[in-house]
């Protein structure tokens, strides 16, 4: 019986086996790549052996120069990476991207069962996140005996009736909000089967951000006494709104405090930002005031965090962001210990609370938005308050803690499965 095999108790002796599978391009300016490099360390300061088994693909330009992948995301401790081919045709161009991805994700997907077929004997556990390849790993996994943990980060839009059918069959799903959970357990998943796991943060990455603020104001070219708002993530384009608009649309209405206000967007791409400019300009507001700045490394983000004097998540209400969403970007605000304004959603609320360690407001509402900050910038004793408790509690919300609950996770579902074998 493969659960016989081994348990994951027998850490103690042996370190648990984890390959962590991913079709996500590495590196990457998106965040999951930076959440699954995060992962794979943390599992690592659990006394896990990781290997990290990833899609060997083509990259921008600017992270085709990047050498090290470990230095970039901030990895200290690090572990076992395996890159497999992966498809691909540069000459198909955009209008070819999707099926490039899907030929890219079959080969992908051919390499990792032979990989795990012919590697079994040294893989005590199958951990993925990526839904395009759920099915095929779940049949591997089945064929070579290994159990699978699966990482969801939001519930089925399509297919949903196949997506559960082998959701149920895998050993385990952690999921990023109670909110999440509950639409997987209307879905019919068992209660037992399914761990909420918020996101987290790396606070060693901000315990000597501060030395570096004079230089992060002064390249931002934010003045003496300003007040600076400051936005981490990506620009995308209007129709795919993260709360940008409405966050310049807030700006609009504080610009006449009798402390001049800027606004910082850390994250690119840049390429993004001329619509932006134009609300801007069709609002009337000075260009000056308003700082857009490329993607930076992970371990530089919190140096830019620490020059903000407010950490603003405007983030729309839409499915995926008022239930299934755990941003990195609020644990990175909590870290840093900043003042924080956020829009309530029910999957922020499972972290933030209105007065007590954040500023919650009304989602797609400008005028509430210009109010909460308003009130941090006319209270500073306030503020400091806010911002001293959420540095309080973002300390149940490190990598190496959530590594911790999910491993725990894993044991007490091996435990069972080997005892309903027996």
């Amino acid at each position: 019986m493969p659960w016989c095999r081994r348990s994951a108790m027998d850490n103690k002796q042996k370190p648990l086996r984890i390959l962590y599978l991913s079709t996500a391009r590495i590196p990457s300016e998106k965040a999951h790549a930076f959440q699954i490099l995060k992962m794979c360390e943390a599992f690592t300061q659990n006394r896990a052996a990781v290997t990290l088994l990833y899609q060997k693909r083509s990259n921008s330009a600017w992270t085709r120069q990047i050498p090290d992948i470990f230095s970039y995301y901030g990895v200290r401790s690090t572990f076992a990476t395996k890159q497999l081919f992966c498809f691909e045709i540069p000459v198909l161009g955009e209008k070819m991207a999707r099926l490039q991805f899907y030929a890219g994700l079959i080969f992908y997907l051919l390499a990792a069962a032979f990989f795990i077929i012919t590697r079994k004997r040294s893989i005590d556990i199958i951990y993925c996140r990526d839904k395009f390849s759920l099915i095929a790993i779940r049949a591997i996994a089945a064929l070579a005996g290994t159990p699978v943990f699966y990482e969801a980060h939001d519930f089925p839009q399509s297919l949903v009736w196949l997506q559960l059918f082998f959701l149920k069959r895998t050993d385990g799903v952690i999921v990023l909000t109670e909110q999440l959970k509950s639409r997987f357990l209307q879905g019919g998943l068992p209660a037992a089967k399914i761990l909420v796991a918020h996101s987290a943060v790396d606070l060693e990455l901000f315990e000597s951000n501060k030395q570096r603020v004079p230089d992060v104001r002064a390249q931002l070219e934010i003045p003496a006494g300003a007040f600076l708002i400051g936005y981490v993530g990506r620009f995308v384009t209007m129709d795919q709104e993260k709360g940008l608009r409405e966050l310049i649309e807030a700006v609009q209405q504080v610009a006449d405090s009798p402390v001049p206000v800027y606004l910082a967007c850390i994250g690119g791409p840049m390429n993004a930002v001329a619509a932006y400019l134009d609300l801007i300009d069709g609002l009337g507001l000075n260009r000056e005031r308003f700082k857009f700045h490329d993607l930076v490394p992970a371990g530089d983000v919190p140096s830019y965090i620490a020059a903000f004097d407010l950490a603003a998540m405007p983030f729309p209400w839409t499915a995926h962001y008022a239930f299934n969403m755990s941003p990195l970007k609020m644990f990175e605000y909590m870290a840093a210990e900043k003042p924080i304004v956020a829009t309530r959603l029910p999957a922020v609320m499972e972290v933030l609370i209105d007065g007590v360690n954040a500023v919650l407001t009304e989602p797609d509402n400008p005028a509430a938005l210009a109010q909460a900050i308003q009130r941090i910038v006319q209270d500073p004793a306030f503020a400091r308050k806010i911002s001293k408790k959420a540095r309080e509690d973002v300390n149940s919300y490190t990598w190496e803690r959530r590594a911790g609950k999910i491993l725990e996770f894993i044991n007490s579902s091996m435990s069972e499965k080997r005892r309903a074998a027996a």
